[in-house]
């Protein structure tokens, strides 16, 4: 497999679970990957040049390291593939929540959506505050894209505060709102494109984070021109921005006692 600083740590580990071991001995901070439903939950999100970010080591020795184990190394620009800075954060800063993601990582826990129920309240020009004991790149692009100021200093080894600024009022979770809107033209056009080839499952007793999980490891062995049935209890809002972070589409429509979602990647209305 070739890696650049651009590819996803999930697809490293996929392609060589060695390379979990690997990046271990690199950093003690990719010693979270050990954990299944964290590994499963973060490691798709994360790039090379991202984790060494996290890890706090050279993109260069998490490549060469890499190829060690027999990965190969493509020609990248090392300019083009910066990751996201560190700078220091305005005192002045208005911060009207925090959240520490430190104990939810420790137990196995993934802390976005938390974080993202929480920045749901933050208004234009406030502030979230978001403490870690490493820099959450993944979550800085994800925010960054959808329109927020983000600020970072490490205050000690162990100690990052993230400064999350809402900018311009509502129009940053948007998408996130008007993603809640069903479609019953589409979502029946949608369904008639696949007519059964798709993969059914019922996520509707579980519990947080099962559903998520479950259907992030249903997605993974898709086959090509095939589409995800999901039979859930509620529109799971926080899944969202990690079908798109993967490419995927999805549309829903609402029955009497459950919601139901078809995940797809690609669709053209003929």
């Amino acid at each position: 497999m070739i890696i650049t600083p651009s590819t996803r740590i999930g697809a490293v580990i996929k392609d060589n679970p060695l390379a979990i071991d690997t990046l271990i001995l690199l950093s003690p901070h990719f010693n979270k990957l050990k954990n299944p439903i964290l590994r499963k939950l973060l490691a798709p999100r994360v790039t090379i040049a991202e984790a060494a970010i996290i890890g706090d080591c050279p993109v260069n020795k998490i490549l060469d390291n890499l190829a060690q184990i027999g990965f190969e190394v493509g020609i990248w620009a090392s300019a083009g593939e910066a990751p996201v800075g560190t700078s220091a954060a305005d005192e002045a800063i208005d911060i009207v929540i925090s959240h520490d993601a430190r104990p939810q990582l420790a137990a196995g826990e993934d802390p976005l959506n938390t974080i993202l129920k929480k920045l749901s309240g933050v208004k234009a020009g406030q502030t979230m505050l978001v403490i870690n004991s490493f820099e959450p790149a993944p979550l800085i692009r994800l925010l960054r894209a959808k329109g927020y100021a983000i600020t970072v200093t490490r205050k000690q080894p162990e100690l990052v505060c993230t400064y999350i600024t809402r900018v311009d009022g509502d129009e940053a979770l948007n998408e996130l709102q008007s993603a809640t809107t069903e479609d019953v033209e589409l979502f029946d056009s949608i369904l008639q494109h696949y007519n059964l080839t798709f993969t059914e499952v019922d996520v509707r007793e579980m519990e947080m984070p099962r559903p998520m999980i479950t259907i992030l490891e249903a997605l993974e062995h898709l086959q090509k021109g095939e589409a995800l049935y999901v039979r859930h209890k509620r529109i799971p809002v926080y899944l969202l921005p990690e079908l798109k972070e993967r490419n995927f589409n999805y549309v829903f429509r609402q029955m009497a006692s459950e919601v139901v979602i078809l995940i797809y990647q690609s669709y053209q209305n003929t």
